[in-house]
């Protein structure tokens, strides 16, 4: 891959990681309600998903291109319902008091599995393989790297938000109900761009 390859394969893989999706903004409203000790258990779902799906990304693209088509008909409906479900969620959740903050709602299974019906990230990943990579390396240990590579960026992405939750933890807890309703309608917009695309 030549230098502007590689800009164009960094331009899209951030920007897109960093767009407001089901992981970040999940992410951010976890940690500005349970704080980031008690988030640890998601976040980490989080991050192991996205290296899961894209070692499957990664080492599958070819058979998943293939039948990508009747395989997204169904993760596209899977996916968006799910994404409305933590619409509702958010939208219907209240600021932790200092017991709820002991016990939370994180647990490593729902971020986990967020990331096998997050076609956002999917479609990201296909992406990222199919159009910047596989193109130029065919390898293992270079489809590796990749994977590697791939999860650092998008882990990162959510990790800012991360940040961005700690950061603003009493803003978004003095307006919760407006956040709250900011973050459900980012939700659903990814819902219904996801029955869109």
């Amino acid at each position: 891959m030549n230098i502007t390859l590689w800009i164009s394969f960094f331009a899209y893989a951030i920007t897109t990681a960093l767009s407001p999706g089901p992981n970040n903004i999940l992410a951010l409203n976890e940690v500005s309600t349970y704080g980031l000790k008690k988030s640890k258990p998601l976040l980490l779902g989080i991050y192991t998903g996205f290296l899961a799906v894209m070692i499957l990304c990664g080492f599958f693209s070819v058979i998943l291109g293939r039948y990508l088509p009747r395989i997204l008909i169904y993760l596209k409906y899977v996916g968006s319902m799910y994404i409305l479900y933590l619409a509702f969620r958010t939208i219907t959740s209240k600021p932790a008091k200092n017991e709820d903050q002991e016990s939370g709602s994180s647990s490593f299974l729902r971020g986990f599995i967020l990331q096998f019906v997050n076609v956002k990230i999917i479609l990201w990943g296909l992406t990222v393989f199919i159009a910047y990579i596989l193109p130029y390396y065919s390898s293992y240990p270079a489809i590796a790297g990749f994977i590697l590579l791939s999860a650092a960026i998008g882990n990162g992405a959510t990790h800012v938000w991360v940040i961005a939750g700690v950061l603003l933890h009493n803003v978004i807890n003095n307006y919760w109900r407006v956040v709250n309703v900011i973050m459900a309608l980012l939700l659903v917009y990814s819902a219904i761009n996801l029955l869109l695309d």
